[in-house]
């Protein structure tokens, strides 16, 4: 999550992370967006730097000492009556000099396995639960996000979700797709940690954007 934020910065300020799978950020956009996270962070609480978005969400839910998190992907259970201790209320991005943020979007799919045995099957179980109709009641219904627009858009959806949806929707239309080449989630499994380390015991901002390049490289040697 430290590093979407690091894209969700570089983003909103002009430049997208990994134009052409190319790591493309400028040396001085990414040090200004190292020094803008640890601008933030110095006025969080020390805990979030070993919480992910449902950890916060149960501090948040639970808790009397802390009221709002800027940036976290959505969970729409805690916005449903009856999850939670408290319900939260979820809205669009925070404004950063004038200029909505852009989060970064990716996330988890449905796939069907190549070494599936009964491929037809599961191919039409895949086609069920992403269908409209399902998506607008079974699967919201049985604690599941749907990912079809037409539930993100559906009076009844967001209705029991408290406008989570509507709420959130236009930060999705307006987010940065994170990469998708072969090899890419070595960059997005390690590249954090330098952001991460650089945040809690500060060092050299320089080196962690080397670190990220090496990474990078890491990446796409995998698929040579």
């Amino acid at each position: 999550d430290t590093l979407m934020n690091f894209y969700m910065l570089c983003a909103t300020q002009g430049q997208d992370p990994f134009v052409d799978d190319e790591w493309a950020v400028p040396e001085a956009l990414g040090l200004q967006v190292l020094e803008q996270l640890r601008e933030l962070t110095a006025l969080c609480p020390p805990e979030i730097f070993h919480w992910n978005p449902i950890a916060v969400y149960e501090a948040l839910s639970r808790r009397d000492d802390l009221a709002y998190c800027p940036f976290a992907y959505g969970y729409s259970n805690y916005s449903r009556a009856g999850y939670s201790d408290s319900l939260l209320f979820f809205t669009d991005m925070v404004t950063l000099d004038g200029r909505r943020c852009r989060s970064t979007l990716g996330g988890t799919g449905l796939a069907v396995s190549a070494s599936c045995r009964h491929l037809d099957v599961a191919l039409e179980y895949a086609a069920f639960t992403a269908s409209p109709p399902i998506q607008q009641t079974i699967f919201f219904e049985s604690g599941g996000q749907p990912g079809h627009r037409s539930a993100w858009e559906s009076e009844a959806v967001n209705g029991r979700s408290h406008n989570y949806f509507r709420n959130t929707l236009p930060a999705l239309d307006r987010a940065y797709l994170r990469p998708r080449y072969p090899g890419y989630l070595h960059f997005q499994d390690h590249a954090g940690d330098p952001v991460r380390d650089y945040l809690m015991h500060g060092g050299n901002p320089r080196q962690v954007l080397a670190e990220m390049a090496t990474l990078y490289r890491e990446s796409k040697e995998l698929t040579a």
